[in-house]
């Protein structure tokens, strides 16, 4: 699809579309499911638009942190059904599998979710990452405030 059409059909207009792609961020409409409702940026982790929407967001994420995004997002869900704040969101850091020459790749993604309120409600993942790292094995999910700076530390 191009960015006209995937902007008309989440109300955006193309030059919106255009700013957003300019900051590097992979944009995806998601439903509560995880299901991908549209990518409002191009090629999000080295995926076509086509190979994403109507699929599950959690088959590029790293199956080790599987449970712990859903867990996090019911969480971040059924806190904004209670708050009064218009917006809800949160920031995590997690590995993602990039799509390179038809291979999978992984990399380390921090990403705002947000709750887009509306009947239905969907979530708003806005993600950067970064190259490939060591994790030693391990996961490297965390969650953070999402509207404050993460401090990082090679300690």
């Amino acid at each position: 699809a191009a960015a006209g059409g995937v902007s008309a059909s989440v109300g955006l207009d193309s030059r919106t579309v255009e700013l957003l792609e300019a900051t590097g961020c992979v944009v995806l409409l998601v439903g509560l499911d995880w299901t991908v409702e549209a990518a409002i940026t191009a090629e999000p982790f080295g995926y076509s638009r086509q190979q994403l929407v109507g699929g599950s967001l959690l088959r590029l994420m790293h199956p080790e942190e599987h449970l712990a995004l859903v867990q996090t997002t019911q969480a971040l869900v059924a806190a904004a059904a209670g708050a009064e704040s218009p917006r809800s969101s949160l920031r995590a850091t997690h590995r993602v599998l990039l799509h390179e020459n038809g291979a999978a790749r992984a990399a380390v993604a921090d990403s705002t979710i947000s709750i887009i309120r509306g009947t239905p409600a969907r979530l708003l993942v806005s993600s950067r990452y970064a190259v490939p790292v060591e994790t030693n094995g391990g996961p490297v999910f965390r969650v953070y405030p999402a509207r404050q700076a993460s401090v990082y530390s090679s300690v």
